[in-house]
């Protein structure tokens, strides 16, 4: 289960799926986090929301998945591919939370559907976690060529 307790918590290999579920996790966490600590904190105007686009023919989903999954990736290739949306339906909901949304910490599936998302995703102290872990990463990683330059990692936005 992704804690974001330690640097070699997220370089642990969980396989491509568990991979791709922790960076959206991570996006949603983010998403929520932002929207408590900016928007619900004096800035009511800056909005961020999470989006998922659905199932898209990119090459990812036709070349790529043909390295981790032979068979089910051939499976996706050939055999889903008429399922899958293009890339303009899958900006849909994309351009529904930049054109028409209103509201904040929401997470738009399609075709412009705000969802909640897991319990996970929706844990204020699972998204502290990764907040601090990621300015610990950025600070003790590139401290000279970001936070002595003003890199903006204040208390409001990572902290």
């Amino acid at each position: 289960m992704t804690q974001f307790a330690s640097l070699e918590e997220i370089n642990k290999d969980v396989g491509p799926n568990g991979q791709y579920g922790r960076s959206k996790l991570a996006v949603l966490l983010y998403s929520c986090y932002f929207n408590r600590k900016v928007t619900q904190n004096g800035h009511p105007n800056v909005l961020m929301n999470a989006t998922h686009p659905g199932f898209v023919s990119t090459k990812q989903s036709r070349q790529d998945i043909l390295e981790p999954y032979p068979l089910g990736g051939y499976a996706m290739k050939y055999g889903l591919e008429p399922l899958k949306k293009d890339q303009f339906e899958g900006a849909v909901p994309t351009m529904f939370c930049v054109t028409k949304t209103e509201d904040f910490g929401q997470y738009i599936c399609p075709p412009c559907i705000p969802e909640e998302g897991s319990e996970m995703s929706q844990s204020d102290e699972l998204a502290d976690r990764l907040m601090e872990l990621m300015r610990n990463i950025v600070v003790e990683k590139m401290k000279m060529d970001s936070v002595e330059r003003r890199c903006p990692m204040d208390d409001t936005v990572v902290h």
